[in-house]
């Protein structure tokens, strides 16, 4: 019953998106960005298992580039991560994830950090607007053909009396991106879509309010592909995970991101200077290998 109200709410949603064709995913590199939910990865596998999947005949380049606690309004709350450093802001790296990717799509899944985890406040709210702006700006600057961009999670967390509402916060966040129009640029309402499926859940999608396991990602997954025109059949992400396909995909997710991480270079607790990519695409390609082969037979 969970899964069939889950799949209704991404369903509901996915509609007012103006679906997107699939080929537009097959044109060029996808560069997913994002913060910890996106480094994890898991989302980012369970979309491309399911194009692989439904669509054998077709030719995906999807790079997951996420970087945990990162922002787009350049914020950071007070002794954040024990005092150690700062969040990391995209706009530090993204020029380079732009030259070094050239991605042709960009998904960005960013706000949960953004308000740092305080009241809703009209400061920080202009932040994360100003912070989405402009990578809207830097995107098509670079020549992205078309950017999708993710309105933040719920922040999975009850308040108790007296503390701060900080899913209100999302919430807000969420709403002025779904009302944010711009040429080449689609808005996928994941917020909404997460409290509905949640409002059907005994259980969070996320234990720590904020780092979803993988009902949460798989949920994620179907709703972007839902604004991509994809329609993944019902089953759990248990049932996905035993797949040998997705084994592969994940693989190949895991190789190619921790690999481009570094050849793009980043700072969060330290700095990681861009390095070669070394023998990853070729280690990766031996990879997509393996997964062509499993795609024919099915």
């Amino acid at each position: 019953m969970t899964r069939i109200v889950i799949a209704l709410a991404v369903a509901a949603l996915a509609a007012p998106l103006h679906a997107q064709d699939v080929d537009t995913l097959t044109a060029g590199r996808v560069v997913v960005l994002g913060d910890s939910n996106t480094q994890a990865g898991g989302y980012v596998a369970f979309t491309t298992y399911y194009l692989e999947k439904l669509h054998p005949e077709k030719s995906f380049d999807i790079l997951g580039l996420g970087l945990a606690s990162e922002t787009l309004s350049g914020l950071s709350e007070n002794g954040h991560a024990g005092g150690k450093f700062p969040r990391p802001c995209l706009f530090e790296r993204l020029g380079r994830v732009l030259d070094k990717a050239k991605p042709e799509v960009v998904f960005a899944c960013y706000g949960i950090n953004d308000g740092i985890y305080q009241p809703l406040d009209t400061a920080r709210s202009a932040a994360f607007q100003k912070g989405v702006t402009t990578l809207i700006e830097q995107c098509q600057k670079a020549g992205v053909k078309r950017l999708f961009l993710v309105t933040p999670p719920i922040y999975d967390h009850a308040p108790k009396t007296g503390e701060a509402d900080y899913d209100a916060v999302m919430a807000a966040y969420a709403k002025w991106e779904t009302e944010l129009k711009a040429p080449g640029v689609t808005i996928i309402d994941l917020h909404t879509a997460m409290r509905k499926a949640r409002a059907a859940r005994a259980e969070p999608f996320a234990k720590d309010s904020v780092h979803y396991g993988d009902d949460g990602h798989l949920l994620v997954a179907r709703t972007i592909l839902a604004a991509v025109g994809v329609t993944p059949p019902e089953e759990t992400a248990a049932t996905v995970k035993a797949d040998p396909l997705f084994k592969l995909v994940e693989r190949k997710r895991a190789l190619r991101s921790a690999a481009w991480m570094k050849h793009v270079g980043y700072t969060r607790e330290t700095t990681v200077a861009p390095q070669p990519l070394g023998t990853a695409e070729a280690d990766a390609a031996k990879v997509q290998g393996q997964i062509d082969t499993l795609r024919r037979k099915k």
